[in-house]
């Protein structure tokens, strides 16, 4: 891959962007005073065992004298003391997943062996769940335009809306919000691998949590025992690639599905043409012929509903009721509609976890305060935009048109003018090397991005394939457990170049591990599903 800094554009009015700064505080900090963590029962019914307390840290590690915030943290203690490693520092990504919902459903996700050797702890980064969320009104966020655009009236308008919200999250978050960025979470792991009496870290990260990982070893590669990234940022790509790559890993992912449902009876069009069938959906729906009508009432399912329900669909990866329910929305006289899943365990997501003290008009929502500081991605106007979708559709998303999610982040992130943690190359140099492992076929974190973080990596780091298909590999298969567990106890590394054989998706059970990674913010099949059983969204 084409790697190098991103150079000054010009661009349209409201979307100017400066050269991009060097990282700030990617250099260690200082050592400052180690504190101590009170720890006491967190009276979760479900997790009797787990322990709550609070870290101080200031809001500006540049400014460690200024004002502080208290980081939320939880600790399942490790069931055989005599045994113990130390601790394991653990964050389920978003960004905006809550360390702390990941912790207390541990025990489900976590083999024996780990539980027995580590103390697990998570945190809600700053910014997210009761670290001190990033807080915006609601009235601005029910306000905001869509991702896609027709026109450089709704990309400027988009941009203008962008400046408003941060605006708006600024003044209701404080200084904070412009704090939130992954490498100052680095600094605030070193201060809680400190308080916990580690000499050494070890850690497991997951999607956007993967981030935090590679910057802490390349900000404190001393301090690294062992560092697993499961399903992986690449902190490398300048706008173009973030969307080439996105929309690759998506079509993949939608080929995978393809290749299923072709090959299993499992699926409701076995026997179909699916691609065949897809491709009618989407023309109908283009054309804003794809509407359900029954006693209750009528509503439209676009084309964005349709590729939103493909893109989720491979998280888990959940092909089934992704496929019943495209030959539902084919005819709907022809199936029995599949029952909405309820998604992930609400312990999962910390999002809320402060709501009693937040006030009347104020949700929180840390994603964009978050990614648009870690990824500087300018677009030069609309002919720049379209020409990149176009170019995503035609060559490398034929199906999906496009990667759901890296539209959404360009989107979000149009206009920001200031960010603190731009892109560069991961450089662990050392570091103990890292376990980099991925899904073969995954529509958030493609395998092209763990590909790409192995080659930065070098012998700093070692690739572990899992051959099927999700988002989160680790206790998919003995094989994929096993490898993380071997590194993480024993600080043992499997060859590179270690592929573990895919579960049969026909015989899959719930992957424990994705409660604790936040569901993606796009049109899913639960949400197809739940309007048409719910006569939500209807006219």
């Amino acid at each position: 891959m084409k790697r190098g800094a991103l150079l000054p554009l010009i661009l349209v009015p409201g979307l100017a962007v400066p050269l991009m700064a060097p990282p700030a505080l990617a250099d260690p900090l200082p050592e400052a005073p180690v504190q101590s963590i009170d720890w006491e029962t967190c009276g979760e019914e479900e997790s009797p065992d787990a322990e709550c307390g609070t870290l101080t840290v200031p809001i500006d590690w540049g400014d460690p004298d200024g004002e502080t915030i208290d980081l939320a943290l939880a600790r399942i203690p490790a069931s055989d003391p005599d045994a113990r490693i130390g601790s394991l520092v653990i964050n389920p990504g978003g960004p905006g997943g809550s360390g702390v919902g990941f912790a207390l459903i541990a025990p489900e996700v976590f083999s024996p062996e780990v539980l027995d050797r580590f103390d697990i702890v998570g945190f809600d980064p700053r910014g997210v769940g009761d670290s001190h969320p990033v807080l915006c009104s609601l009235e601005t966020l029910e306000g905001g335009p869509g991702s896609l655009f027709d026109s450089r009236a709704e990309l400027d308008a988009r941009a203008a809306y962008n400046d408003d919200l941060r605006e708006d999250c600024r003044e209701h978050t404080g200084p904070l919000y412009d704090h939130v960025d992954s490498l100052s979470v680095v600094h605030d792991i070193e201060a809680i691998r400190a308080a916990v009496g580690d000499e050494q870290l070890s850690f497991f990260g997951v999607s956007y949590g993967t981030l935090m990982g590679q910057q802490y070893a390349a900000t404190y590669p001393e301090r690294v025992r062992a560092v697993v990234l499961d399903s992986v940022m690449d902190h490398d790509l300048d706008t173009k690639q973030y969307l080439s790559t996105q929309a690759e890993a998506a079509q993949d992912s939608f080929d995978a599905f393809v290749a299923w449902c072709e090959g299993s009876t499992q699926c409701e069009l076995n026997g179909q043409d699916p691609r065949a069938l897809w491709t009618d959906l989407l023309k109908r729906a283009d054309a804003g012929e794809l509407v359900i009508e029954d006693p209750d009432g009528s509503w439209e399912v676009t084309a964005e509903d349709l590729i939103g329900a493909a893109f989720s669909s491979g998280y888990g990866p959940g092909w089934h009721d992704f496929a019943s329910t495209l030959a539902w929305l084919d005819d709907p006289e022809s199936i029995e509609l599949p029952l909405a899943d309820d998604g992930p365990a609400e312990t999962a997501d910390a999002s809320e976890a402060a709501d009693n003290e937040i006030p009347d008009g104020l949700v929180p929502y840390p994603y964009p305060a978050v990614l648009c500081n870690d990824y500087s991605l300018p677009v030069r106007g609309y002919g720049d935009w379209k020409a990149l979708m176009r170019s995503g559709e035609r060559l490398l998303a034929p199906d999906v048109r496009y990667g759901m999610l890296a539209v959404d982040d360009v989107a979000n992130c149009l206009g920001q003018t200031d960010v603190r943690n731009p892109q560069a190359p991961t450089d662990v140099s050392g570091s103990e090397p890292l376990m980099v492992i991925n899904s073969l076929h995954d529509p958030a974190t493609g395998y092209n991005w763990a590909v790409n973080l192995a080659d930065q990596l070098g012998d700093d780091g070692v690739l572990v394939t899992y051959e099927g298909a999700g988002h989160g590999v680790y206790g998919r298969t003995d094989c994929t457990t096993e490898v993380v567990d071997d590194y993480l106890i024993h600080q043992e590394l499997p060859a590179d170049g270690t592929r573990c054989e895919a579960a049969p998706v026909d015989f899959e059970e719930p992957l424990p591990l994705l409660e604790a990674v936040p569901d993606p913010d796009v049109a899913s099949v639960a949400d197809v599903l739940s309007r048409a059983q719910g006569g939500g969204g209807r006219e």
